[in-house]
């Protein structure tokens, strides 16, 4: 998809990006997609792929039927890890910003 979803955020503050990840606010009952968008409602389509990517969401998005637009409801709960690389990608869009 795109390959140098890298070069828009620094190595050195990957470590620092994850550790407030994990720190930050639940998941919504809404999308994937706007799971990610709310860290930065502006954000481009193109800017919360990077996200989505870099932060390894697409790794299982991609096996819902609707991918990124799979609703995220109670009863059919993520794993942590997946709530965590959600909760990453919003990190990595409002460094984006």
């Amino acid at each position: 998809m795109y390959t140098n979803s890298n070069q828009n955020i620094p190595s050195d503050d990957t470590d620092k990006i994850a550790e407030k990840a994990m720190d930050s606010g639940l998941i919504m009952n809404e999308s994937i997609y706007n799971n990610i968008k709310i860290a930065n409602p502006r954000a481009t389509k193109h800017d919360i792929i990077l996200a989505a990517e870099k932060a390894k969401v697409l790794d299982f998005a991609w096996e819902f039927p609707k991918g990124l637009d799979t609703l995220i409801i109670p009863g059919k709960p993520l794993s942590v890890l997946q709530q965590q690389q959600i909760q990453l990608a919003r990190e990595f869009l409002r460094t984006l910003s």
